[in-house]
């Protein structure tokens, strides 16, 4: 599986962030929104924008929509500063666009292409993006980007990702794209015999799928071997080992053989995202 679309994205994010005076621009748009006090935080973009995301897991939406909202109203405009403050948004939700990506994947479809259309698709709803909707930023962004793909893509029935403007009124509406493109890998992921039919898509079970999923599409782990692991994970797969006389120093060796190279794949995922 070629990732070079995101390799790219990452490597052109550390030319940004060593640009000169970029991590000043950004904290004045910032701090002009009253989202950060002057001095606060660090001083370098990299930086600044990995502490802007702990704040946002201690404080919540309610600080993404603001200082979403800021940098948006910036990437709204013309010229360089629009263009930075679309580019940090863009960065932001770089770990969504991987994960959207895998789950808009079919068979004939290439991950970089499918990349590439993701990347396009939320440049565009960032650059576009409608001011007015001030809560759920990153939600809205997400579900955009999604219908833009689908749509670009010719996938205009997707399983689990159905696209529908009502969604961002419900409950809990901030996680619906992220379980939208979760729902979409574990069924890939059961049709390939990774997993069971999973009545909860946020079990363990489930992520475990997904990682199993992106190792056989990258060439990690060949179907065989992670169907193996799948079922070496089930409840009732010790059991079943032992009826069939398997001693434990063997399943823990096997077990142990599992882990190793789950822990390798989930490395590999890590940088990639």
């Amino acid at each position: 599986m070629d990732i070079r679309v995101f390799k790219g994205l990452n490597a052109e994010w550390a030319l940004v962030c060593a640009e000169p005076g970029s991590g000043a621009r950004v904290r004045g748009w910032l701090e002009r929104a009253g989202v950060l006090r002057r001095g606060e935080g660090p001083m370098e973009l990299e930086e600044l924008l990995g502490w802007i995301g702990v704040r946002d897991r201690r404080l919540g939406r309610a600080h993404s929509d603001r200082w979403m909202g800021a940098l948006l109203a910036e990437a709204s405009g013309e010229g360089a500063e629009a263009r930075l403050a679309a580019r940090v948004v863009v960065q932001a939700m770089l770990d969504g666009a991987v994960k959207m990506t895998l789950s808009l994947l079919r068979p004939g479809r290439d991950f970089d292409e499918v990349g590439q259309v993701v990347v396009a698709s939320l440049y565009g709803v960032v650059r576009s993006y409608p001011l007015h909707r001030s809560q759920k930023v990153a939600a809205n962004l997400l579900l955009e980007t999604l219908h833009r793909a689908s749509r670009e893509l010719k996938n205009d029935d997707p399983r689990g990702l159905e696209w529908d403007p009502a969604l961002l009124e419900l409950p809990g509406a901030e996680n619906v794209a992220e379980t939208a493109c979760r729902n979409a890998l574990v069924e890939q992921a059961v049709a390939g015999g990774l997993a069971e039919d999973l009545a909860e898509p946020e079990s363990a079970q489930a992520e475990l799928a997904e990682l199993l999923l992106w190792g056989v599409q990258k060439g990690l782990l060949t179907r065989t071997r992670a169907q193996q692991i799948a079922g070496e994970a089930r409840e009732e797969a010790r059991a079943a080992a032992e009826q069939a006389g398997v001693s434990a120093v063997t399943w823990r060796k096997r077990r142990s053989r599992s882990v190793a190279q789950l822990r390798a794949v989930a490395e590999q995922w890590v940088q990639a995202a």
